[in-house]
């Protein structure tokens, strides 16, 4: 069973095209947009399991320059 997740991102202004790019190229990153809100950035990306998804937010995400905070939401059920 995969894990699907929205991953939110807010991230400084001068950073955000540069962190739009390197998530745009990671493995797991189905979808990714520039959104208008209380975030920056939002991320469609699947995983095998949580260890991956974990791997993902806190190796891959947190540590791109200029993410300032990333809020993981795991899908439930999807039809």
């Amino acid at each position: 069973m995969t894990v699907t997740a929205y991953i939110l991102l807010n991230v400084d202004m001068s950073n955000q095209s540069n962190v739009f790019e390197a998530v745009k190229g990671l493995e797991e990153t189905l979808e990714v947009y520039q959104i208008f809100g209380a975030f920056d950035i939002i991320i469609k990306a699947e995983f095998k399991d949580n260890n991956q998804l974990s791997t993902y937010v806190i190796d891959k995400l947190q540590s791109l320059e200029g993410v300032l905070e990333t809020q993981t939401n795991v899908c439930a059920t999807t039809v």
